[in-house]
């Protein structure tokens, strides 16, 4: 997965143009982390009442 951000600065007629590439894998496995970790504090909150 490939993340392209640019930017123009019209006054100083600059363009600024900067890319991010992320494995899939990663991407995946970040995700489903953070869903997990989310997923845990709820039940935690739910289970605490």
């Amino acid at each position: 997965m490939t993340v392209v951000i640019f930017a123009e600065d019209k006054p100083a007629e600059k363009v600024f143009v900067d890319k991010l590439e992320v494995a899939d894998k990663v991407l995946l496995l970040s995700t489903t982390m953070l869903l997990g970790a989310i997923a845990l504090v709820s039940l935690y909150s739910a289970l605490k009442d």
